[in-house]
């Protein structure tokens, strides 16, 4: 193999790193390439800056996967641009099988029985994975703007700083409702737990933008035009399908900038965050 390419995943531990993996394995083996995966399970909305120059403006990674409001934040740096492709995900929503993904409210079981809407959880403790989590965080308060409300809804915040430990806050009652992302909670239950039934779904909110791809400028041309081929086939021949539908990834789809419009114009990155919204 001539040559190599290098992958970074910021959507780990909340996704199974097992699902990188598979697209790192299938990119080797569909484009004849050495493929190395690395994750960073710190968010870059505050991991990067002046002191420290993240790994694409050190031309130390090429490819990487990120939630849609690290990637308004990292793709300033100008050294990232957005590969046209993004994965689709299944969904009880996502009927139509569109790219984009969910915020799921969660309660437990035991709360579901007397919680029949959002705004039955006036008063609760609610857990989050971090200010800058579009949905945990973003979704949340805009979701309560658009109620009339404020932070004061919510008795308690809890931060918890990934997907994964909120669905466990739940599930241990330490919290009495959170709100996860869709493809975090479908893999919680279905490939690192599956003991997830006294986890009810009391709503979804969406669907957000897609995750973002991206690659570093300097990518040569020809290559970043066969990932993008290559994704756009990852499901055609079957053993790939199966691999890629254990995580619940339907198929690889065309993306482009205009996804991320009405977030980056509308919602603020890097605000108060639901742990103190001001209104």
């Amino acid at each position: 193999m001539a040559h190599s390419l290098r992958l970074i995943t910021y959507l780990v531990p909340s996704h199974p790193v097992e699902m990188y993996e598979c697209i790192a394995h299938f990119l080797e083996e569909e484009l004849k390439v050495s493929v190395t995966l690395v994750y960073e399970s710190r968010d870059p909305i505050d991991l990067y800056g002046d002191d420290r120059p993240d790994p694409f403006c050190l031309k130390e990674v090429d490819i990487g996967f990120l939630s849609p409001t690290q990637y308004l934040k990292m793709k300033r740096s100008k050294q990232i641009e957005l590969l046209p492709i993004t994965p689709v995900f299944v969904h009880p929503k996502n009927v139509e099988q569109k790219p984009g993904y969910f915020a799921d409210v969660i309660v437990h079981t035991d709360v579901g029985k007397s919680v029949k809407s959002f705004l039955d959880l006036r008063g609760c403790n609610w857990g989050y994975t971090g200010d800058n989590s579009l949905s945990s965080s973003v979704t949340i308060q805009k979701l309560l703007r658009t109620n009339g409300e404020n932070s004061s809804f919510f008795g308690n915040t809890i931060r918890t700083g990934n997907h994964l430990l909120t669905v466990e806050k739940v599930q241990d009652k330490q919290v009495i409702a959170a709100a996860v992302d869709s493809t975090a909670f479908y893999n919680y239950k279905n490939v690192l737990h599956k003991d997830a039934d006294d986890i009810t779904v009391l709503d979804s909110v969406g669907a957000l933008p897609p995750y973002a791809i991206v690659c570093g400028k300097y990518l040569n041309r020809d290559l970043k035009s066969r990932i993008v081929g290559a994704l756009l086939k990852a499901t055609i021949a079957r053993s790939w399908k199966v691999q890629f539908e254990r995580f619940g990834l339907i198929k690889f789809v065309e993306n482009s900038n205009d996804a991320y419009t009405e977030l980056e114009f509308n919602e603020p990155l890097g605000g108060n965050g639901l742990s103190s919204i001001y209104y």
